[in-house]
């Protein structure tokens, strides 16, 4: 009701009212301009000649705001000036800018006007549209629903002086219709011998606007402002516009681990909400990826010893320290799938790590089990070189996406076929990324020169066959066997059997303790000559299991495996030995023998908070060649560690699932963490 009077007071009236129908607040503040845009937002002119510019404002949200007062201006009236309705008039050769004003809102277009041009011919020469890597022939597909593309455009003059002129980058719709069109200005000398790592013009196509099914083609000087002999090279592709080369590949997502060093301090990596982004920077610049999502997880403590000051990091560290993460990726209860990756802090006196990071490399992009995305580095801004954390991030991914070392810098585990020598890129890139976030005015060229990102040189790019390569394992991802995703076909959780080790050079076997929890089955994705056989007190077998163990990226003479076998009551009551067989070794490992009956039953395990503010877990003396802590109320794995005692960082109160094992059986217990 209080609607419908005011409107039939404001009609009665007959007069000019400031009626308010807000509740008595008084009259609506008019809506504000929030930006001016021109239209065009360049031109080219020979002197005397003249352009009509309009100018739109808009709100904050883009909508058209009509009716507003605009005020016009040239930045040097000496090059054209404008009138009070937007028409430049060219006076002499020079640049300009051309404003318009609008409730102190400013928009501006670029005004070229050029000396009377020498008759020749301007052609177009060639473009192509890049996210960082491009092939020189172009046929690098462009991947949907990640970073923004540059098209680099290739223009060669036949005169000495040629006109700056407009370039138009057009997109249509499968339909035929045109959905986007870019204009920029030539800024190079057109009279040299044009390259992708030096392009004559480019533009930049925001990740929303390129979809599948788009065509594109670039147009010379579309309004025939500068002289020209023919016009037959003024487009590119000459037949038509071409369509856009496009790709599909899974989401991504990174969880990221900060790593406590319960050996060193309890250093922890710094990584949150806030910065994590920033890790991600080298790998959204050159990797083939679509959607990324990136969280941190809880901490991990590990009892991994970072080494003696000042100088720690070796192999061994980072060999236990993946295993470890690994571990707690496959125990988890919501994402045993996704790529797991540790975040270290080097603890204080240490000034040079021998790695600075480690990952495992699996065999195909379908696979999910152990020892397939789990990965772990060193913090931002530890090293010297202000890039380098990021980017081991994007060589420590590639590993998890199935590459192995460039030989740059010289690193261990070469892939024999990569092309180019000394582990070069073969193709300059183009640095989208940082145009398409604000931080270069244009698409900075990579040259190459530079290393790829496999081997072991800083400041990194990619190759193009360090680029495909990930691009087809990428895209194993998608699906499984028969076409089921793999990410919605894993078994449920169930009672699992984790048996894990390693591989010595020479052959030898190692054997982790082993620990019964509740989890999803991990079995072997790729058969092997290594065996995992389960025996009764008779040497009868109970299971079997051929596999391959997995590869550390940096330790060519290790490999680790892990199987989460399931595991029945009826099995665990039989089973007796666990053995693993390879072709130069064996290991195994029995069940103890049984405390006589008058011994006292084993204690409890306990937790008790330390000085520095960590809880010390500690086993039994009957359970102490392994320990496993779970928080009770996610499931996620706290840490775990050779021996009885395990110190993580735990908030008083917080229920903890703690399992004690003898290096065969597993026992559990529930308690809270002290004050």
């Amino acid at each position: 009701m209080r609607w419908k009077l005011c409107i039939a007071l404001a009609c009665a009236a007959a007069l000019p009212l400031s009626l308010s129908c807000d509740g008595g607040g008084g009259p609506a503040a008019p809506i504000a301009v929030a930006s001016v845009a021109l239209a065009p937002d360049s031109a080219v002119l020979q002197p005397g000649g003249a352009a009509q510019f309009t100018a739109t404002t808009r709100d904050a949200r883009g909508g058209v705001l009509a009716g507003r007062t605009v005020t016009w201006s040239s930045a040097d009236v000496r090059v054209a000036s404008v009138t009070a309705a937007g028409l430049v008039q060219a006076v002499a050769p020079g640049r300009v800018a051309i404003a318009a004003t609008s409730e102190g809102k400013t928009g501006s277009a670029l005004v070229v006007v050029a000396s009377p041009a020498v008759a020749g011919d301007v052609a177009i020469l060639g473009a192509q549209l890049t996210q960082g890597v491009q092939d020189s022939d172009g046929s690098i597909p462009i991947v949907l629903g990640g970073g923004a593309a540059a098209v680099n455009v290739l223009l060669r003059s036949s005169v000495p002086a040629p006109t700056p002129m407009q370039v138009v980058l057009r997109l249509f719709d499968a339909s035929g219709a045109l959905v986007r069109a870019d204009t920029a200005l030539t800024h190079s000398d057109l009279t040299a011998t044009p390259t992708y790592e030096a392009p004559s013009v480019q533009f930049l196509v925001p990740a929303a606007s390129l979809q599948a099914g788009l065509r594109w083609q670039v147009v010379r000087d579309p309004r025939h402002q500068a002289p020209d002999d023919s016009a037959a090279d003024d487009v590119f592709p000459r037949a038509g516009p071409a369509a856009l080369s496009t790709v599909t590949v899974p989401p991504l997502t990174v969880r990221f681990i900060p790593i406590v060093l319960t050996s060193n301090g309890n250093a922890t990596g710094d990584v949150s909400a806030a910065n994590v982004n920033d890790y991600l920077v080298t790998v959204r610049s050159i990797h083939p990826l679509g959607q990324i999502n990136a969280h941190v997880g809880s901490a991990l403590a590990t009892a991994a010893s970072f080494g003696t000051a000042p100088s720690g990091g070796d192999s061994g560290f980072w060999l236990q320290l993946i295993a470890e993460i690994d571990l707690a990726r496959i125990a988890d209860p919501t994402e045993p799938t996704v790529n797991w990756y540790g975040i270290v802090r080097p603890p204080a006196g240490f000034n040079y790590t021998s790695f600075g990071g480690f990952s495992y490399i699996p065999l195909s992009g379908a696979d999910v089990g152990a020892h397939t995305r789990t990965s772990a580095s060193v913090q931002l801004n530890w090293f010297s070189r202000p890039t380098q954390a990021r980017d081991l991030i994007a060589h420590e991914l590639a590993h998890t996406f199935g590459r192995l070392h460039a030989p740059c810098g010289n690193p261990s585990g070469i892939d024999p076929a990569y092309p180019v020598p000394g582990g070069l890129i073969d193709v300059a890139g183009t640095d989208v990324f940082s145009w398409a976030t604000g931080l270069t005015a244009g698409a900075p060229a990579v040259s190459t020169t530079t290393g790829d990102v496999m081997g072991y040189c800083f400041p990194v790019w990619e190759s193009t066959y360090t680029y495909r390569g990930i691009l087809a394992f990428r895209a194993q991802a998608v699906a499984g066997p028969g076409g089921s995703s793999r990410a919605t076909s894993l078994p449920a959780a169930t009672r699992v059997l984790v048996v894990r080790g390693s591989v010595r050079s020479g052959g030898a076997i190692q054997l982790e303790p082993t620990f019964t929890l509740t989890a999803r089955p991990v079995l072997p994705e790729h058969a092997g000559p290594y065996r995992l056989e389960g025996r009764d007190a008779d040497g009868r077998g109970l299971f079997s299991y051929a596999f391959e163990p997995a590869i550390p990226d940096h330790a060519p003479d290790v490999r680790h495996f892990t199987i989460a076998l399931p595991l029945t009551t009826a099995t665990a009551s039989v089973l007796e030995t666990l053995v693993v067989r390879g072709p130069a070794a064996e290991a195994r490992i029995t069940r103890p023998a049984a405390l006589p009956e008058a011994a006292p039953a084993a204690q409890p395990a306990r937790a008790q908070r330390s000085a520095n503010g960590t809880v010390a877990v500690r086993c039994p003396a009957t359970s102490a060649a392994g320990v496993l802590v779970r928080d009770a109320a996610t499931g996620t794995v706290l840490g775990s560690a050779r021996g009885a005692v395990l110190p993580l960082p735990a908030r008083a109160g917080t229920t903890l699932d703690v399992l004690c094992s003898d290096g065969f059986s597993t026992r559990a217990w529930r308690l809270d963490a002290p004050r």
